[in-house]
C-alpha cells in the first residue's frame, strides 16, 4: 500500500503540469474561437510519434509539448480546430508496485479537479487487451471526454475539449475510435 500511496503522490506532480498544459490549450482554444470559420475542414492525419507506443487520427498537424521533470517526461500532442481541441499524451513513470485501477481513478479525479470540471460519467474500457477508463466531464465552457490507459509504467491519455455551443460528436468519436497501441 505504501508504494501505491507514494506513486499516486508522485503522479500528482505530473498532473499539475498536465493541468497547466490543458489550461493553456483551453486559453488557446478560446483565442482561436474568435477566428473566422474555415470553409474547408482540415484533413485528418495519423499521429504516431516515434517511440510513443500509440497511433491516433487527428484533424490536422499536432503540436508537441514536452515537459521534462526529474522523475518523468510528459509528451503532449494537441490540435485545435474550430472550437475543439484534441490531445494525446504519454508519460513514463518510474516502475513501482501499484494498482493500475487506483492510479487511473486518481488521475481522472485530479485531471477534473485541475480543470474545475464536474464528472458526468465514467466507465471501464479495454484497449488492445489493457484495462483503462473513459470519462466525460463538463466545465462551464466546454464538454470534456478522456480515456486513460496504463501499460506498465507508461500512462496514455487522450482528451477532447469542445465548446458547449457546438456539436463535434462525429469527430470526437473518430478521434477516440482510432487510438491504437503500437510497438515502442
Amino acid at each position: 500500500m505504501h508504494h501505491v500511496t507514494g506513486y499516486l503522490a508522485y503522479l500528482n506532480v505530473g498532473h499539475e503540469t498536465m493541468r497547466k498544459l490543458i489550461l493553456s490549450l483551453l486559453v488557446l482554444l478560446t483565442l482561436l474561437s474568435n477566428t473566422p470559420a474555415q470553409t474547408e475542414p482540415s484533413p485528418w492525419v495519423t499521429l504516431a510519434p516515434e517511440g510513443a507506443g500509440f497511433s491516433i487520427l487527428v484533424p490536422g498537424k499536432a503540436v508537441e509539448t514536452i515537459d521534462k521533470k526529474r522523475s518523468y517526461t510528459l509528451h503532449l500532442f494537441s490540435v485545435t480546430v474550430g472550437r475543439a481541441t484534441y490531445a494525446a499524451s504519454y508519460s513514463d513513470y518510474q516502475p513501482g508496485k501499484l494498482d493500475p485501477a487506483t492510479a487511473l481513478t486518481a488521475n481522472r479525479d485530479r485531471f477534473n479537479k485541475g480543470l474545475e470540471a464536474t464528472l458526468t460519467s465514467s466507465r471501464e474500457i479495454t484497449i488492445d487487451g489493457h484495462t483503462g477508463i473513459e470519462f466525460t466531464s463538463e466545465t462551464p465552457a466546454a464538454n470534456v471526454k478522456s480515456q486513460l490507459l496504463m501499460v506498465g509504467n507508461r500512462l496514455f491519455q487522450t482528451a477532447t475539449f469542445v465548446f458547449r455551443d457546438v456539436d463535434e460528436t462525429r469527430n470526437v468519436d473518430r478521434f477516440f475510435e482510432s487510438f491504437k497501441l503500437t510497438p515502442k
